[in-house]
């Protein structure tokens, strides 16, 4: 390689990563951007409407259909107090998701037991419908409203009170004021109490809220699974794309795993809903990581190793909370950054090795690259932004996962379609080069043929120059001219079809000449072409024995008096120019630049890859149907 093209390839490789980091640069700060604005918008800790204060929440004044209960709660940790025996009481005032257990106000910060939750909500003065929303407990549970108990999930006195959650909506009628007091009771999980801030407002407005997550949770469960299934099927009916097919139906299965809990925990699933919710996310990082690899040719320890890890991670997930179940406050952070480490390293090594890679399409690479941007960003933003839970469309991680999905799905199908065709184009040049074959066997018969009987008439000319020695010998002229007329009439002239100078060319018009004969297709030849192209002789013989072949198949369709074929060839300044035309019967469909074949369903064949022969070598391609006469033209420049 020269200094130069050297130079050259250095400048290309800087220009692809240059153009790779604008693409990465572009998506986190998109990614930033719209999660910037879910967490401004659609945050139940930023929710528009007054706040509640010391206990207090005044909605007299206040027309909105929707507010979300996050501020001026009272809590009483340590302690199960029912309606009427607060008096003498002391509360501590926190915003819900300010801890996540039991520990406001406990010297030992100890997440686990038990507490009480109290706001008073100031009503206008007229008896109205209202629903509250039944959040997320991760506790058994008790809800009064004004006094009056509308949920019980769970024994909160027990010794050893187990989580139960069911989530959806309490309605009630309240006219002045409504007192909400929860109980909550839990050893066993990292996550106690009341965490997520309920929605309060008129039954429509909360009902439709609810109604807007379940449709949306349905949409990722549905869409996933079915991509995931879909692609599952692939993998088991193709062959090389197998192993990635099924580790993508994998990502999608284990994320439809992940972001079915709203649905779980609708119906009143139990406490394994938990372990299955954290499992199968790290799950779906492990596919994630097997199948970047899979992408990137990433091979050996490397990729044993970093799903080694991702497995490791899943199972700790599974075991880890199970053996924290009696464990302090400080264990329980620590497990948290821990996972936050291995998720921050995880997509910093996945986003490199995709930023490096030369395995895969640049379109492919750029779906990889986007996807795994987007879902560390959202973990990232998810990760720093200090107080953050979402109204109505969910999680950031849910969403760039289901993203993720979107994205692979579409680049994996296009790689698949254009696998497929490429393997179709190879397959049908396979079939023109063997008939190329055929007609350089039978030129070569032709040839033998021809170089035997000129052996022959070399032997026997021996003869004939003696007896036209001895007839001259002896005079005998009239018996000379004789014989020499019936040597002319009698000697046999093997022809040999030269039809155009280049070699290839000439087989294919020999042959297709043989066979307008026998179809009875009139053929007009017009070809003036050189022995020596650029173009190399099999990819000539390929165009013009594609071209030939769908010429003679159109008029096929045809009466025979209503067949033509005219072939027409050239070098022009250097450029090679074909043109074949011929009579057809008007079907023929093209859409968004494919060619459809009127032989089967779908793309054609034979003129899609002459066109892609032809811009493959810097050509032209041109169709004109008209009325009676079908043309096709291609340009190749500098030929000669």
């Amino acid at each position: 390689m020269s200094k130069g093209t050297s130079l050259h390839v250095q400048f290309m490789k800087k220009n692809i990563y240059l153009k790779r980091l604008c693409l990465l640069l572009l998506v986190v700060l998109c990614t930033i951007l719209l999660f910037f604005l879910q967490y401004r918008y659609d945050n139940k800790y930023h929710f528009p409407g007054i706040q509640g204060e010391q206990g207090i929440l005044d909605l007299r004044s206040d027309r909105q259909p929707l507010s979300v209960l996050t501020y001026g709660w009272e809590i009483y940790p340590q302690k199960l107090i029912a309606p009427g025996e607060f008096n003498g009481q002391k509360p501590h005032f926190i915003y819900l998701g300010q801890y996540g257990g039991f520990e406001a106000g406990d010297k030992n910060g100890n997440p686990h037991g038990c507490a009480t939750y109290r706001l008073t909500i100031l009503l206008p003065p007229e008896v109205n419908e209202y629903a509250l929303e039944l959040p997320e407990i991760y506790s058994a549970s008790r809800i009064w409203v004004n006094g009056r108990p509308v949920s019980i999930l769970g024994d909160v006195t027990s010794v050893n009170p187990s989580p139960s959650i069911r989530t959806g909506m309490i309605t009630f009628s309240a006219a002045g004021k409504a007192e909400l007091v929860v109980q909550a009771a839990d050893t066993r999980h990292y996550y106690s109490g009341m965490v997520y801030p309920p929605a309060f407002g008129s039954t429509d407005a909360v009902s439709d809220l609810i109604s807007l997550r379940f449709l949306r949770t349905c949409i990722m469960v549905i869409a996933s699974l079915t991509i995931g299934i879909l692609y599952l099927f692939i993998g088991i009916k193709t062959g090389g794309e197998r192993r990635r097919m099924i580790l993508f139906s994998l990502v999608c299965l284990f994320f439809t795993m992940h972001v079915m809990y709203p649905l779980f925990h609708l119906f009143g699933a139990g406490y394994w809903t938990y372990y299955l919710e954290d499992l199968s996310f790290y799950l779906f990082l492990t596919a994630i990581c097997a199948l970047h690899c899979s992408l990137c040719g990433i091979k050996g320890r490397p990729q044993r190793f970093a799903v080694f890890v991702c497995a490791a991670a899943a199972l700790a997930s599974l075991v880890v909370p199970a053996l924290l179940l009696n464990g302090s406050l400080t264990a329980m952070l620590l497990y948290s950054v821990f996972l936050d480490g291995f998720k921050l390293v995880l997509f910093s090594w996945l986003i490199t090795t995709a930023f490096f890679n030369r395995e895969q399409t640049e379109t492919m690479r750029s779906l990889l690259l986007a996807g795994l941007c987007t879902i560390a960003v959202a973990l990232l933003v998810q990760a720093a932004a200090p107080v953050f839970e979402p109204v109505r469309f969910g999680w950031q991680t849910e969403n760039a996962g289901f993203l993720f999905i979107l994205l692979l799905a579409g680049g994996l199908w296009f790689d698949t379609i254009r696998a497929y065709a490429e393997r179709t184009a190879l397959a049908e040049n396979m079939r023109l080069m063997k008939g190329q074959f055929a007609l350089q066997e039978e030129n070569y018969r032709i040839l033998s043929k021809s170089i035997e009987e000129t052996r022959k008439m070399r032997h026997d000319l021996r003869h004939h120059i003696t007896a036209i020695k001895e007839l001259t010998n002896q005079k005998q002229y009239d018996a000379l001219e004789d014989y020499l007329e019936g040597y002319e009439n009698s000697s046999e002239q093997t022809e040999w079809p030269v039809l155009c100078d280049n070699h290839a060319a000439n087989a294919v018009l020999t042959y297709y000449r043989q066979r307008a004969l026998q179809k009875q297709i009139p053929l007009s030849i017009h070809v003036s072409l050189p022995a020596e192209l650029k173009l190399e002789a099999w990819n000539l013989g390929v165009l013009l024995g594609n071209l030939l072949e769908n010429a003679f198949e159109a008029s096929e369709k045809l009466p025979q008096e209503l067949r033509s074929v005219k072939i027409y060839a050239k070098i022009a300044k250097g450029n090679l120019l074909i043109t074949v035309k011929n009579h057809w019967n008007g079907e023929f469909t093209v859409l968004e630049d494919r060619i459809y074949s009127t032989k089967h369903e779908g793309a054609g064949i034979g003129l899609s890859s002459v066109r892609s022969m032809a811009e493959a070598n810097g050509g032209q391609f041109y169709l004109t149907p008209d009325e009676d006469e079908f043309e096709v033209s291609l340009v190749l420049w500098k030929q000669v």
